[in-house]
């Protein structure tokens, strides 16, 4: 009888199951896979990637192209496609791609109405190249229909470029291209190129990890929780109690937060999937845990190990050496881990939460700590800081462990701290390890930054652009200058200058604006085209004759400039970025090199001129 009543007050939720088919864990992982994905438990989200796509092929498209990553849901626009505009429900949809989406049938509408027909290649890497290649050849001449090709980028540029290619891979291949130059997904809307790996899940104002917390933590379906027994210690509730706001009035705060890291990472051009956002929403709720796996572990022990299963603990760190490997198949969580805002120490934040009283309720199992101290496991409630940890360590092994203790507490700390605290822009970014994080954001936005605070960014960005060259220039140059690549590495006080270019030719621009024929046609704009979020800074030089030059500073690149401003940068740490900024100035400046007659020269900290007149050489001083 004991048991039975056990039994009856242990539930399982059915929800928690389901999560766990989105984990790439267990053989189980169905739900990432849209072929395998049951209509009763599919997550059906809406992107702007549908909504183009619907229109594009409405109007008359003739070829519609869905290049990207693996993940990003290209056959789950294929579905949908099938749903909204041929007028099946969800069920014969599935089954129609499972079926009929190799390209060789005709899908027509269901009910009858004259609607273009679609033939839909839910995956290019299924057929051989020169086959793919002949395949887009006769969806060309097709005269009527809308033909949906699903390829990723790799696979499409080999096709397109493959010696079976004729006319029509020719003109996608140029296409292809003009989307990364010019920012259209189609110049004549006939034929679409919709590339998803510029397709963010952090946009603003209703992200795709956000509407995904939401169908998953709102509704009816945790209410069986409730009546468990072991609620009150299950981290998975607790994790739905953070970020619910049904529950929890901060709740809001944290998922802003969320949506930040998510955006953060996208910025440090890391491509993040629909496939891994689910992934790692999925993970984040339940921490790799079952129902059962929760009634065992507080059959075992009632406290101390709940805080490993925080969300925002598994966000940056495995709770388990075991989950270390599975965990590799959700990539994101491995760039996630390196703006970890537990590993940065912020003296006003620590001196808060290590010696101020009272800074969460207390009891809270997320952060109740079990420890091994003085030869014995003790339970610490670190909503009072950490005097409890510090003990009278007596030798080595003693003094370790209790370093290791601290470090583990105040690590979580931290992050609850950033989810909980209400941070500005500046603030967050400083959290996540980015000191000028602002100040790129500030950029991004573009048409709202007043022309004095514009000058003000320029002029800190520039002074770091001459610092990555080695100039020690101040920050109120009015002149950008080149290093001349074959001298710029002879001597760390001197160098030769190739080329100096007034700072009004220089703009800082958000990525989307650098398209200007995309502005023209915004109908047509990749911006548009896909959910959006702006990940990079343009800097746009203007050189001779109306001619430009644009390199994009993701936030790691700008960071460093922006750092080197001070007059000093861990070079070792930006190697990779340094590189990238000194190898564009230095074609910049082989292409525009300067006058033959003067010779601009850095030395010691001051700039001088060096002219030649009728065979004597003449040098000018310092300024």
């Amino acid at each position: 009888m004991e048991q039975i009543r056990e039994s009856e007050e242990q539930k399982s939720n059915s929800h928690v199951s389901r999560l766990h088919r989105y984990l790439p864990f267990t053989p189980i992982m169905d739900q990432i896979f849209e072929e395998y994905t049951s209509t009763t438990d599919s997550l059906n989200l809406e992107t702007r990637a549908h909504k183009y796509l619907h229109g594009a092929v409405e109007n008359g498209a003739k070829i519609v192209v869905l290049t990207g990553d693996a993940g990003h849901g290209k056959t789950h626009l294929c579905r949908k496609l099938i749903e909204s505009y041929l007028s099946y429900d969800e069920a014969e949809a599935r089954a129609l791609i499972n079926t009929a989406c190799d390209g060789n049938e005709r899908i027509v509408a269901k009910d009858g109405s004259p609607k273009a027909s679609l033939w839909i290649y839910k995956d290019f890497s299924e057929l051989p190249i020169d086959r793919a290649a002949s395949e887009i050849e006769k969806a060309g001449s097709r005269e009527e229909g809308t033909t949906i090709i699903c390829a990723n980028e790799g696979r499409l540029r080999a096709v397109l470029e493959s010696e079976s290619s004729g006319a029509k891979c020719a003109k996608l291949l140029n296409d292809f291209a003009e989307t990364f130059n010019v920012g259209l997904a189609s110049r004549d809307g006939k034929d679409h190129i919709i590339n998803l790996n510029y397709q963010t899940v952090a946009s603003p104002g209703g992200s795709l990890v956000d509407r995904t917390f939401k169908e998953w933590l709102s509704g009816t379906r945790w209410s069986v929780c409730q009546k468990c027994s072991s609620c009150s210690g299950c981290p998975i509730y607790r994790n739905r109690s953070l970020l619910s706001p049904q529950v929890d009035h901060k709740a809001e705060g944290r998922r802003r937060k969320l949506e930040a890291v998510f955006a953060t990472v996208e910025r440090l051009d890391a491509v993040v999937t629909i496939r891994e956002m689910l992934m790692t929403v999925a993970y984040l709720i339940t921490g790799g845990l079952t129902c059962s796996n929760v009634h065992e572990r507080l059959r075992r022990k009632s406290h101390g190990w709940q805080p490993e299963f925080a969300f925002y603990n598994l966000l940056f760190q495995s709770p388990d050496k075991n989950l270390v490997e599975k965990l590799q198949h959700i990539p994101v969580l491995q760039a996630i881990a390196r703006i970890d805002p537990g590993t940065r120490a912020i003296r006003s934040v620590d001196e808060r939460l290590i010696n101020q009283q009272g800074q969460f309720p207390e009891g809270e199992i997320d952060i109740v700590f079990e420890i091994f101290n003085a030869g014995r496991n003790q339970t610490i409630d670190a909503s009072n800081g950490i005097d409890d940890v510090i003990g009278n360590p007596r030798n080595r092994n003693e003094r370790k462990r209790e370093a290791q203790n601290v470090e583990k507490i105040v690590r979580s700390l931290r992050r609850r701290s950033f989810f909980e605290d209400e941070l500005d822009e500046v603030e967050t970014m400083k959290r996540l390890g980015f000191p000028n994080g602002g100040d790129f954001l500030e950029i991004l936005r573009g048409d709202e930054l007043q022309p004095a605070r514009m000058a003000t960014l320029k002029g800190k960005l520039i002074a770091g652009l001459h610092m990555l060259q080695g100039l020690r220039l101040g920050a109120r140059e009015t002149y950008l200058y080149l290093v001349d690549p074959a001298f710029g590495n002879a001597t760390s006080h001197a160098a030769i200058i190739s080329r100096r270019i007034s700072l009004p030719l220089v703009k800082l621009i958000p990525m989307a604006d650098k398209w200007e024929l995309a502005k023209e046609h915004p109908e047509r704009a990749m911006s548009n085209a896909v959910d959006w979020l702006e990940r990079h800074v343009v800097i746009r030089i203007k050189l001779d004759e109306g001619d430009y030059e644009d390199f994009a500073l993701d936030l790691m690149m700008f960071d460093c400039a922006a750092q080197a401003s001070g007059g000093y940068v861990p070079e070792e740490f930006f190697a990779h970025d340094i590189r990238k900024v000194t190898n564009f100035f230095g074609r910049i400046a082989e292409k525009t090199g300067g006058s033959d007659q003067e010779i601009s020269l850095f030395l010691s900290g001051r700039m001088h001129s060096v002219a030649i007149d009728n065979g004597v050489i003449q040098v000018g001083g310092g300024n």
